[in-house]
């Protein structure tokens, strides 16, 4: 009884959880590109730009407000 078992046992592992987790993934794929708007990625573009743009004060270029030691 037991060896027969194993059979039925591995098709759910190997065959049905895959299948099930593969469902998953492409439900919250799709869910998620749902979301997603084109105002959203432009303004989240523009934030990326603006924080490249900015100034590291960390940064020891002459020109920049530096601390005296």
């Amino acid at each position: 009884m037991s060896g027969e078992a194993g059979g039925w046992m591995w098709v759910l592992i190997d065959v049905v959880a895959v299948v099930i987790l593969a469902a998953a993934l492409i439900y919250g794929i799709m869910i998620w590109r749902k979301r997603r708007s084109r105002g959203t990625d432009i303004a989240r573009e523009r934030a990326t730009e603006n924080l490249y743009q900015r100034p590291d004060p960390e940064s020891r270029e002459p020109g920049f407000n530096q601390r005296s030691k």
